[in-house]
């Protein structure tokens, strides 16, 4: 009974016995008996207020039960939705809102069954309350015929207090614990049907022993309301592994492209050093070929140490602590002493105001590579230009040769890795990248990276 029925009972009804009870007194009592007729009305009020305040306190009592019984609820399905939040990985997730389902509504045990594409059959069944030797016994797991089977095609709620009864049960398999009665609720994930959370045997302790008790429709509201936060905490779960998924494969994506653009490029430079040692030896120069060999362990000893930064995401050695002017010196410098090519690198005035990062340094030099090594093994160039400076849009890096040239239009949009790789990298640096090449006129690149102007950095609080 709603407190507001309560109230306009508290006012109805003693005015009614009140208004019966004068009655009775002016209309129907005998002259000359109007002392014990008073005497009875007062008796009549003493007991209808007896008996009034005692509906009255029993109806609050109720009111009072009802209100602690439903704060009790949400109480334990607010601590069942907290303990829900602390796991991300999906499977245990859905083991712990089997565990949390059973303590939830008092249950002997518990089970989720999670619906396959089209929401008719059960691809996953998951229990508790149940021993890993007795779950084995059973034998397969349920395919959602029988009473598990009613809340597929609709995802409705379903009360069953005596299951031994019910037309639509389809009975137990050999070695199932016995059940008496079953609740169970569609979990619904995006707006469609995950699968359905079943509770089985709902019980009390008492001082006879364990008594089993049969699910109402306050049950079955709370279920609902607990698969609500099961939903939710299975969304996070299933965007969790998503995201790892991506990860891996964004991991997979930056060390095929380090490989690419770092590793085989350097084993390709060792090996045309190796190749020049070969030539040296056979026009018997072994003083040059021993330096050339030489310089190549250490190169591959280098190639190693970059590998195992690669695997760690640290960054790679040859050029570390180095800045990005530095940097493209060496590089064109090991071009020219490994090729026939003259080649010429245009430093920055400033190359300390450059304001490049770490990172962007490192993608920067990843990006020269590829295009040095494409120009050496391709271009059959005699001139290489490159030139490094700061601008207003940022630092401009251009890279000129005068080589045989290729059809961009021929290579395709990508261009191969190699030009693939550079474009997703300028793409990470907010950079933009202008490739121009023409079959028999050589190819130029231009690269500008923008950066925060080097007066920004100086500036208080800044």
């Amino acid at each position: 009974m709603s407190n507001r029925h309560l109230k306009s009972l508290a006012v109805v009804l003693p005015t009614l016995f009140l208004a019966v009870v004068l009655y009775l007194r002016f209309n129907l009592t005998p002259a000359g008996r109007e002392l014990e007729a008073n005497l009875y009305a007062i008796l009549a009020v003493a007991l209808g207020a007896i008996v009034f305040s005692i509906f009255v306190f029993n109806a609050i009592e109720r009111s009072q039960q009802a209100l602690h019984e439903t704060n009790r609820h949400l109480e334990a399905l607010h601590q069942a939705a907290l303990a829900l939040t602390t796991e991300l990985d999906l499977q245990a997730v859905l083991q712990k809102v089997v565990h949390l389902s059973r303590e939830l509504l008092n249950a002997k045990y518990g089970a989720l069954g999670v619906a396959d594409e089209e929401g008719n059959r059960i691809r996953q069944f998951i229990t508790s309350g149940i021993s890993d030797e007795a779950r084995a016994r059973i034998g397969p797991p349920p395919q959602g015929h029988g009473l598990l089977g009613v809340l597929n095609p609709g995802g409705q709620p379903l009360i069953v207090n005596d299951i031994s009864k019910d037309p639509r049960s389809a009975g137990f398999p050999p070695n199932h614990p016995p059940m008496q009665s079953l609740l169970g609720v569609p979990i619904r994930s995006k707006g469609e049907l995950f699968g359905n959370l079943y509770v089985a045997d709902k019980f009390e302790l008492s001082a006879e022993g364990e008594q089993l008790l049969n699910f109402d429709p306050s049950d079955q509201q709370l279920l609902e309301k607990f698969a609500t936060q099961a939903a939710i905490a299975i969304e996070n779960a299933q965007l969790y592994r998503k995201t790892q998924e991506l990860a891996v494969l964004q991991e997979r994506e930056r060390f095929g492209m380090a490989l690419h653009d770092g590793i085989m490029q350097q084993v390709y430079a060792t090996g045309l050093s190796l190749q020049e040692a070969q030539r040296r030896l056979g026009e018997r120069q072994p003083q040059e070929a021993g330096s050339r060999i030489g310089q190549s362990i250490e190169d591959l000893s280098q190639i190693l140490r970059d590998l195992r930064n690669y695997i760690l995401g640290l960054r790679t050695g040859r050029y570390q602590g180095q800045d990005l002017a530095s940097s493209l010196a060496q590089m064109a410098r090991e071009l020219h002493a490994n090729t026939l090519m003259n080649v010429r690198f245009t430093p920055p005035e400033k190359p300390a105001e450059l304001g490049l990062s770490e990172v962007q340094t490192d993608e920067l030099i990843y990006i020269v590579q590829e295009a040095l090594s494409n120009i050496r093994k391709h271009a059959y160039a005699r001139n290489v230009d490159l030139g490094l400076e700061r601008s207003e849009a940022g630092v401009r890096l251009r890279i000129d040769d005068d080589g045989v040239g290729f059809d961009l239009d021929g290579a395709g949009v990508g261009g191969g890795n190699g030009l693939r790789n550079m474009r997703e990298r300028a793409h990470k640096l907010d950079g933009a990248l202008r490739v121009w090449s023409q079959l028999g006129k050589g190819t130029h690149i231009e690269l500008v990276v923008p950066v925060a102007a080097p007066e920004a950095a100086s500036l208080p609080g800044a």
